[in-house]
């Protein structure tokens, strides 16, 4: 899928302001920081910790043993921080040229992963590049380093299993590269992705016709994470009371993904990624500018959201049908889902307006 032709920004601006003018100047910074300030950074700290899951896993493929093993374990989780703290934002190249898939489509297809280990396929990049999303990615990787109870151990891995975990973290640091490469200087012909957002609204801009269509695909990004979390993530297996719905069922760190998405969400409000020390105008200000009361619930109902999780036993997978863990994941449920009605019925609308 193309993108919308790049576009050079705008001229320059009045010495005197009217208020639309200011009102669409703080919009046009909202969407800088938030490419610039957000989204790239996040990525950049992704493409960083794949470069240490490659490493890792091939020194425990090498070299298999407790030590090797822990690193590449480690590695993995490390490397879930970032991805998950993205997933507020997973349009552009992320949707359209199938990344968020490559890297983290789930659950995974355990039949045809075995099917994988069984053959003699080469395990070529060419060959990892054209299996299923559900044969590779984050989620195949974990079900091989941790296995499906969470217990493998350096004796229970076959050959076959180490040289394909060894190229899943190869093609899967590549695909890392890959996105933030086309957010910052284009890929398959494409412009950078980051000069298709902060262009909104220029005439050539095909993508993203207004500003306003640009600030809705962010505030649309933030809605998509809250809804998949409260009712796929959290919401289906508190249905179940089983750990096969749990997005990482085989590492027990489901919850840490939960927060992370939570922290996306809070990340793109604010406008800042705290770890990369990044932090500009964002959704915010142009909220707080209008209703300070809504910008309080905001971000009362973020920390609400966090620490109704942060209150659920760890790990869910082991502690799913516990009574008191339900009760809990039941609130954390509930703390997301009064997030993404704010958010859907008050912040929509103002940017819309």
């Amino acid at each position: 899928m193309a993108f919308a032709g790049m576009v050079l920004l705008g001229g320059g601006c009045s010495s005197v302001l009217a208020p639309k003018s200011q009102s669409r100047n703080l919009e046009v910074a909202i969407i800088t920081n938030f490419a610039d300030g957000v989204i790239i950074p996040t990525y950049q700290q992704l493409v960083a910790k794949a470069a240490k899951v490659s490493q890792t896993t091939d020194a425990f493929t090498t070299n298999p043993g407790a030590e090797t093993l822990k690193a590449a374990r480690n590695a993995w989780i490390a490397a879930r921080e970032p991805w998950e703290q993205s997933e507020a934002f997973a349009f552009g190249p992320a949707d359209s040229l199938g990344y968020d898939a490559d890297l983290d489509d789930w659950p995974v297809n355990e039949t045809d992963v075995q099917a994988v280990i069984n053959s003699n396929d080469k395990l070529t990049p060419e060959y990892i590049a054209n299996l299923q999303t559900t044969q590779k990615g984050f989620h195949t990787m974990e079900l091989l380093l941790f296995g499906t109870n969470n217990n493998k151990k350096v004796e229970d891995f076959s050959p076959r299993e180490l040289a394909y975990l060894k190229a899943l973290a190869t093609a899967f640091d590549g695909t890392a590269n890959s996105l933030l490469e086309s957010w910052q200087e284009g890929i398959q012909g494409n412009p950078p992705y980051r000069e298709v957002l902060v262009t909104a609204g220029d005439e050539n801009n095909q993508a993203y016709l207004t500003v306003t269509a640009a600030l809705e695909e962010i505030v649309q990004g933030v809605l998509g994470c809250l809804d998949e979390v409260a009712n796929e993530k959290i919401g289906e297996p508190l249905e179940t009371q089983e750990t096969d719905g749990l997005e990482s069922r085989f590492s027990h760190t489901s919850l840490q993904d939960f927060k992370n998405n939570l922290l996306s969400v809070q990340n793109a409000y604010l406008g800042t990624v705290p770890t990369a020390g990044t932090w500009g105008k964002s959704l915010r200000d142009l909220v707080a500018g209008t209703d300070p009361a809504l910008d309080k619930r905001i971000e009362m109902e973020i920390e609400g959201a966090i620490a109704a999780l942060d209150a659920v036993p760890a790990p869910i997978e082991t502690n799913i049908t516990s009574p008191d863990a339900l009760v809990k994941l039941e609130a954390a449920k509930t703390a997301v889902e009064a997030l993404f009605s704010t958010m859907e019925q008050k912040v929509l609308p103002l940017v819309q307006s």
